[in-house]
């Protein structure tokens, strides 16, 4: 139970940033106030993302991996793209905000847009959700 307790509060910070990269998307639409589906991933773990160790009760943290519309607004809203980044000059291009970070990789046509953000559980607060 407490475990989608802290899944639904990921979810509410999503649609928080979703509402905020509306009033920056291109081209004006008018605001609805409703909740919009959003293709979202997502990968429980312990420890750091690099060690990716299985969830522990009182450990756990979730990385959120968002594709598609929301991704390319939440890419838009972030900008503009890192220099120097690890990938950069791939044609993988690298925006970061706080504990968002996005891309953009103009060879995958399928879903060149993504974006992570990632939740400790045990203290609701946001942190890294990709490491380079």
């Amino acid at each position: 139970m407490r475990h989608n307790v802290r899944l639904l509060t990921s979810a509410a910070i999503l649609s928080a940033v979703f509402t905020l990269t509306q009033s920056n998307a291109a081209g004006p639409q008018e605001w609805d106030g409703d909740f919009h589906p959003a293709k979202v991933s997502y990968l429980a773990y312990s420890g750091t993302l690099s060690e990716k160790q299985p969830p522990k009760i009182g450990k756990q943290k979730v990385s959120l991996m968002i594709e598609g519309q929301l991704a390319r607004d939440l890419f838009a809203s972030i900008g503009p793209d890192e220099k120097d980044a690890c990938g950069e000059g791939t044609g993988l291009r690298i925006r970061r905000r706080g504990d968002v970070s996005c891309t953009f990789d103009k060879e995958s046509k399928a879903s060149p847009y993504t974006c992570y953000i990632g939740v400790d559980l045990k203290t609701g607060r946001s942190t890294a959700g990709s490491i380079c």
